[in-house]
Formats: structure tokens, sequence, C-alpha cells
């Protein structure tokens, strides 16, 4: 299919990739069902590439006898995308999957966006009451409340928890500002350091600021700063993790693909984990919402369900 205009070329319908050729084929339920309470507690080994198998399962959205009626959380500054409230102290954990993906990824930032999301074309994924989690097939994420939250905070001294990066980053502090924000940071460390001041416990979450990375680094200078990055066992007082590029479908930025995504992920696990560093996988968890919850629909800035499946990861490896 072409387009016709007098700016566009043959080559813009072309799409670059591995080469390789992929069958779709329908898949059938191959794996043994197991039930979540006969399994084992997910650890890091089950982030890595080749490792990590799971699925989105859907499960009846809560009624308002488990969970109160969903709303928007007007309680995120800056954050334009639709949120629903959530409050880990008066609701159960697992109110947290809900969502309204009619209202996900609707704002818009870029040139143009306005008028061409008019013509977008949408899945029938884009449901009011949403309601599904990502479920590895052999093992369990907990979905852990405020109360076990602030047990966590205090029982590793914990006295930030910090998200880094560019714009994925931004997206990660509004969702982990959403469950924190009925708990207390501690004010002081882990015990007496050597010259008898007290210790602070500091958590980092670092996107690596990836998507940027892929449009503009070559693989031979992303490699060459990964090897700048210290050991993070050199400050014990600083835990580092490090979330994965996600599945990215985009047309927006040159260089920015899914080949590329997962290359560039993989060169970050072989370099930071021996370093001390803890992978947390987003490239997974964000195949199967790569366009419809990406922000202005660009196959980037994925929002919604994913997201809070990394913040879900994120806690579980932190506290259990």
């Amino acid at each position: 299919m072409s387009f016709e205009n007098p700016c566009h070329y043959p080559s813009d319908d072309l799409l670059v990739g591995s080469g390789k050729s992929i069958q779709i084929v329908e898949k059938g339920d191959s794996k043994p069902y197991i039930k979540n309470e006969e399994m084992r507690q997910c650890n890091l080994q089950d982030e890595r590439f080749g490792v990590s198998d799971g699925r989105w399962v859907r499960y009846p959205f809560p009624d308002e006898s488990i969970c109160p009626p969903m709303r928007k959380d007007d309680d995120i500054p800056g954050f334009r995308e639709f949120m629903p409230f959530f409050n880990g102290t008066s609701m159960p954990a697992i109110c947290w999957h809900r969502d309204d993906l009619t209202q996900v990824a609707t704002t818009c930032a870029e040139t143009g966006c306005s008028a061409a999301s008019q013509h977008k074309w949408v899945s029938n994924m884009r449901e009011t009451n949403f309601y599904a989690k990502w479920e590895p097939y052999n093992c369990v994420y907990q979905d852990l409340g405020d109360a076990e939250i602030q047990d966590c905070i205090n029982r590793k001294n914990i006295v930030e928890i910090e998200a880094r990066g560019l714009s994925i980053s931004t997206i990660l502090k509004n969702f982990l500002h959403q469950k924190l924000r009925n708990v207390n940071m501690t004010d002081v460390g882990a015990g007496p350091s050597p010259d008898g001041e007290k210790v602070k416990k500091s958590v980092r979450l670092d996107t690596l600021k990836i998507p940027h990375l892929l449009w503009h680094n070559s693989i031979e200078k992303h490699q060459a700063e990964l090897d700048k990055f210290a050991n993070a066992t050199d400050d014990p007082n600083v835990e580092h993790y490090f979330v994965t590029g996600f599945y990215y479908s985009s047309e927006r930025e040159p260089h920015v693909q899914v080949d590329r995504s997962l290359l560039f992920s993989q060169m970050e696990y072989d370099t930071l984990v021996p370093k001390g560093y803890k992978m947390i996988n987003g490239f997974d968890v964000t195949a199967a919402f790569t366009y419809d919850t990406a922000g202005q629909f660009d196959g980037m800035h994925i929002v919604g369900p994913p997201i809070r499946s990394i913040v879900t990861k994120f806690f579980h490896h932190l506290c259990l």
C-alpha cells in the first residue's frame, strides 16, 4: 500500500528489521496450568531474556464490593495521561490493575498529532473496564499494598526511591508516586557507618535514557557508555535497578526499532548485571500494548497496564 503524496518516496514503505522471517500461528494451550498459590516467587533470574516467559491474563473487572468506583487520579502533578485513582491503604492491592483504556494515551504533544489522532485506528482492547495482569507461566509476582511497602521501607531503611532517565522515567515516576503516596521514607539508614554517621539507603530505578539513545547512539557508542558505569557494589547504600527498552512499534523516530531495543537491552544486561545492577524486563510486558496504550500512538511512550506491571515487578524484587 502506498501513500500518494508529492513528498512520499517508495522507500518510505520499507520497514527496517533483522531480516528474520516470523511465522504467526495460533498458540494452543501448550503450557500446563498451575495455580498461583502453588508457584514459587519470581526472582531476578526470571527477568532475563530467553527465561522470561509470560502472558497477559484477563480477569473479571472487580465490582464495588472489592474496589470503589473507578475515577481519574487528580493528585498526580504534571501527568496528562489518564490514571485511575488508587490508594493502597483503603483499597486492596489488586485494585491497582484496573484501567479505562478508552481514556489512556489520548493526549498530544507533537505538532500535527491532534489532527492525525482523529483518524487513528484502535483495537477492541480499548475497553472502559479493563482488568488484566502480566503473569509468568512458572512463578508469581506479588501485589504489594501500602502496609507491605512501608514494612519494606522500614526493614531496608530506605530514605528515597528515585526514577532516573528521560521521558519514560517521567512516566514511571508518576506511577511510583501513586504507589508511595501513603508511604513514609525512613529518616536514617541501616546503622552507623565507620565514621559514626548514620547511613542512608537509596534506591534508583533507571531507564538508561531509552528510547532516546536508540535514535542517537550507534551500537559501539552505547557499549562505550555502558562501560563507563561504575560498579553498583562500590556504594552499598545505593540499590540500582534498570528497566529494559520496550517492545517498540514506532515510526516516529529513526532507528527506534524493536530489534535495536532488544539488542541494546541485552547489552545492558551483559554489561551492568555483572556490575551489581538489577534488571527489570519491560520488553516482554509491553509487546501486547506497543500501539494501543502508547502516548500519541507513537509506539514508544507506552503507558497504562505495562507500566503497572513494571512497577509491580520492581516492588516485588525490592521487598521480597
